[in-house]
């Protein structure tokens, strides 16, 4: 008994020793280490997850549940953050973006996911999310911006080699490696990735009409073929100068067979469209210079970020009507996007206040050639070429100050002036518009002694028209149905606020947004039947709502992730035909992951995660509920450096959405199945020395998601 008394009283006290420099802790995942008290054991425990005023700190190198996961598996277990198919969202917020030690990441969606699918859990120091967006990137809507610093410990070679093989509709391959080398004035590194993947996405569609039903079944089959490489360059000129680069390359070659059949009151018609793989090239350089002033943490950085993109397009649809002429459509583009953008950044601290400040301008371009050949009876052809720029200047200013030994707290302003230049060169149509906005951010912190931290936080944003949306010119996707972009759209502006809470394992967050003038989509049906699609100002949004999570460790071989969200969405139709679409109600969600160390040696692992998503709004689409489910058994063999990862996702093909849209002349009613249920056997390999040092990172910018 009295042996055991003292394990207690050990135990009890040893936090108090672990955490008295730390920041306070909100979460609990726990690595073990072990601690001699004379007589008895003691075991002690690291903290996995840490919430700052505005940011959640995730350490993966503490985490034992993370090991032999990839970087989309990982994000996973951050409170706030859940991950579908491969697609991160975070709870309260419109989009996600990523930072990789400092550098915003410029890339197209499927080379991002490649990337983080090549970056291991034993490559990351901790990864960061930042829930309250700093001044000095560019004011998006409700964004959420993920930080990952990869680990600095290497001196010396050190890599990973990976591979996937996926069973879904057909055999799919994703391989993958990396290299690193540093000494302690270079660093280097470089990862290249190929994936194949064969998939399938079945869409049915019903429009209800007051005097007839139209149906449409879509089959879609393709090939994705994705090649992507990244490399880094830093030197350190000196203790107080930093220099360095980093380059990516993607290439990415979709082929598809779209097959569908539309029936129209007693009107049947097939069409086909055959897309064969056209090149989709992107690059991004990005230079660096990080300077440090003195030595009392003052730091100049100076970046600069070129992005270019080419994507060429070619489809090949025929459409058939009853036993009349087969008529045919072709459609050949060619899209080319530039970004030149340049940044200039300071950290200034002072007693008392720490001032950040810069300015920056960034240069976008985007040029689109697109020739439509229509062969019926008779023979038309049209063709259309359009040139678009955008030109933003900004300047921003940020102070945080301590208020006191448990009060924090942040103000900054953002102004952003863009001017935005639209050529059709087909019928010399013009647009011209400038625009400016002053974007604050306020954040407001308070610490207690026994660990709790509430912060409030409030934020502006702007979301600014895709470049697609833009183009007036109509793209078929049958002889007869198509859809275009509108010259005449304008930003968007969004107001985001919030109150976090967190405490031993426990994180809520209590949110709202709202968005004026919201883009988007509006299906109409001409006086022929043919339907087409215009993106419009139409909508102001909002939603608001309640997430709360549960995040450690219940046991030395069990982890637990629980977590809730109720939520209250609202759109409100300013359209003129459709202002009987107006759409509002309560929805919420339910998630659990879960993991089990099987064996002593803790080498064998099983995640098990499921969600479930009751019936929700989105915009003027009312969807139905939807549950998720899948499982991975990760096995480790220590003296080889090796992972094997069997992994089930969607075994009950739950993962098939259904929505119902309601416009003022019709009702349209959507099933959409990705055919997502798949067996995956992942292994990874890594190699390589590990010693200690220290390596500074720096900062960039990102406006590529727009294309």
């Amino acid at each position: 008994m009295n042996r055991f008394r003292a394990l207690l009283t050990g135990v009890a006290a040893l936090p108090v020793c672990l955490f008295a420099n730390e920041t306070n802790d909100s979460t609990a995942t726990m690595h073990e280490h072990v601690r001699s008290l004379d007589e008895i054991t003691v075991t002690a425990e690291r903290p996995v997850t840490r919430q700052a005023p505005d940011l959640i700190i995730y350490l993966t190198k503490n985490d034992p549940y993370a090991r032999g996961l990839d970087a989309i598996r990982v994000l996973d277990r951050i409170p706030r953050v859940s991950v579908t198919d491969d697609r991160v969202s975070v709870a309260g917020k419109a989009s996600v973006r990523y930072i990789i030690d400092g550098h915003l990441l410029e890339m197209t969606d499927e080379a991002l996911t490649m990337k983080l699918k090549s970056l291991s859990a034993s490559e990351i120091e901790k990864i960061e999310l930042l829930t309250v967006p700093p001044a000095k990137y560019a004011a998006a809507t409700n964004v959420a911006y993920i930080s990952i610093t990869t680990r600095d410990e290497t001196l010396g070679t050190r890599g990973n080699l990976w591979g996937n093989g996926i069973i879904r509709h057909d055999f799919s391959q994703l391989l993958g490696g990396s290299v690193s080398h540093s000494t302690r004035r270079v660093e280097m590194s470089a990862d290249l990735s190929a994936q194949n993947i064969h998939g399938a996405n079945d869409l049915d569609r019903t429009y209800t009409f007051p005097d007839r039903i139209r149906t449409s079944v879509r089959s879609n089959r393709f090939v994705n073929r994705t090649l992507a490489a990244n490399a880094v360059f830093k030197y350190k000129i000196s203790d107080a100068l930093t220099a360095g680069a980093i380059m990516n390359f993607n290439a990415i070659r979709m082929k598809s067979t779209i097959h569908d059949t539309t029936t129209d009151g007693t009107a049947v018609s097939e069409s086909t469209n055959l897309s064969p793989a056209r090149p989709d090239n992107a690059v991004t350089l990005t230079a660096f210079g990080d300077w440090n002033i003195g030595h009392g943490g003052k730091t100049l950085t100076l970046t600069y970020n070129f992005f270019r993109r080419r994507a060429r397009s070619l489809s090949e649809v025929t459409t058939r009507y009853g036993d009349c002429d087969e008529p045919r459509l072709t459609d050949s583009g060619d899209n080319r996007y530039r970004i030149h953008s340049v940044r200039l950044d300071a950290t200034l601290p002072f007693p008392g206040v720490r001032i950040e400040t810069g300015a920056a301008y960034t240069a976008i371009g985007n040029n689109t050639a697109l020739y439509t050949d229509v062969k019926t009876d008779d023979i038309s052809a049209l063709s259309n070429t359009f040139n678009y720029s955008e030109h933003t200047t900004a300047l921003y200013a940020s102070a945080g100050k301590n208020l006191g030994s448990a009060f924090s707290g942040r103000i900054s302003l953002r102004y952003e002036h863009t001017v935005v230049k639209g050529r059709q060169l087909t019928g010399n149509l013009r647009h011209h518009s400038s625009y400016g906005h002053i974007f604050p951010t306020l954040n407001l912190s308070w610490c207690s002694a026994a660990g709790a931290r509430v912060s409030a936080s409030y934020s502006m944003g702007i979301s600014r028209p895709g470049f697609r949306d833009l183009d007036p010119f109509r793209y078929y996707t049958t002889v007869s149905d198509w859809f275009s972009g509108n010259p005449d759209l304008r930003p968007s502006l969004s107001h985001n606020a919030e109150i976090n809470f967190s405490m031993r394992g426990i994180y809520a967050v209590l949110y709202c947004a709202y968005n004026n003038d919201a883009v988007c989509p509006i299906t109409r049906f001409d006086a022929y039947g043919a339907q087409y699609t215009l993106p419009e100002n139409g909508l102001n949004t909002g939603k608001s709502g309640l997430y709360a999570s549960y995040n450690r460790s219940l046991t030395s071989w069990w982890h637990i992730k629980v977590g809730g969200e109720i939520f209250h969405t609202f759109a409100k139709s300013k359209v003129r035909d459709f202002k009987d679409t107006d759409a509002c109600g309560w929805s919420g969600k339910i998630e659990l992951n879960t993991s089990w160390m099987l064996n002593r040696q803790k080498t064998l692992i099983l995640d098990v995660r499921f969600t479930h998503l009751f019936p929700w709004h989105d915009r003027m689409t009312r969807y139905s509920a939807l549950s998720l489910a899948g499982c991975d058994l990760r096995y480790n063999l220590p003296a080889a450096n090796l992972w094997l990862t069997l992994s089930v996702n969607d075994p009950f093909g739950w993962n098939v959405t259904r929505s119902e849209s309601r416009y003022a002349g019709f009702r349209a009613n959507v099933r959409n199945d990705i055919h997502s249920r798949a067996l995956t056997l992942r292994l990874s390999w890594t190699f390589g020395r590990d010693k200690v040092r220290h390596v500074r990172r720096s900062s960039g910018e990102r406006e590529s998601s727009r294309t």
